[in-house]
């Protein structure tokens, strides 16, 4: 199996999951503002950086679907 997320699916990724570490953690007002800028200015889905986490997400996914599928082969039929 085979999972690769492009640019626009790793930009919705990433923005659950600030918003939601906005939601749940308890940073200032103004952590809170610098978070979202960093997000509105460094992490344009057509920029670099987003590209590069899109490049690096799929490298782990792919890894860890490596990894499965290997322990998967060498699981005793019984278990």
């Amino acid at each position: 199996m085979k999972v690769e997320l492009n640019s626009d699916e790793t930009w919705a990724l990433m923005t659950y999951v600030v918003d939601r570490l906005l939601k749940e953690t308890d940073l200032s007002d103004a952590d809170r503002a610098r978070v979202r800028r960093w997000r509105s200015n460094e992490m344009r889905p057509a920029g670099e950086p987003m590209k590069l986490l899109t490049r690096k997400i799929n490298e782990d996914v792919a890894r860890a679907l490596q990894t499965k599928q290997r322990s998967q082969i060498r699981k005793p039929d019984w278990v």
